[in-house]
């Protein structure tokens, strides 16, 4: 079974944008960055490592997981934010933040929206 995770960008030029994840391979996963070969790129971000983070798919949940990036990878807000150690769960409606990028898991209603697949990144309105 196909899984798919809906991001919304809290922050930066992407604001209130939607991305669709569709992760391919075994395990199931998408890379966030600031270059390709990454699957969702974010080269804006001046706190983005090359490889940053990858999301996969753990077979009940999604996992977020910081990839020995120079800035970390957090889950949470404000006093609540905690530095990733280890993979740690995504749920519905967490904050976390790659760089100096919040995402937000699940969508928002806006009608800007952005699939990532596994070999690239298409942006449609």
């Amino acid at each position: 079974m196909e899984q798919t995770l809906t991001l919304t960008f809290m922050s930066g030029s992407r604001d209130g944008e939607v991305v669709h994840l569709t992760p391919t391979g075994s395990p199931s996963s998408v890379s966030i960055g600031r270059t390709a070969p990454c699957e969702l790129v974010l080269s804006d971000d001046p706190d983005m490592s090359r490889r940053h983070a990858r999301i996969f798919w753990s077979g009940s949940s999604w996992m977020l997981e910081d990839m020995g990036s120079s800035n970390g990878t957090f889950v949470g807000e404000f006093q609540n934010e905690r530095k990733l150690a280890a993979p740690a769960t995504i749920k519905e409606g967490e904050i976390f933040r790659v760089g100096l990028t919040r995402l937000r898991s699940g969508g928002a209603k806006d009608e800007r929206v952005a699939v990532a697949g596994a070999a690239a990144v298409a942006k449609g309105k």
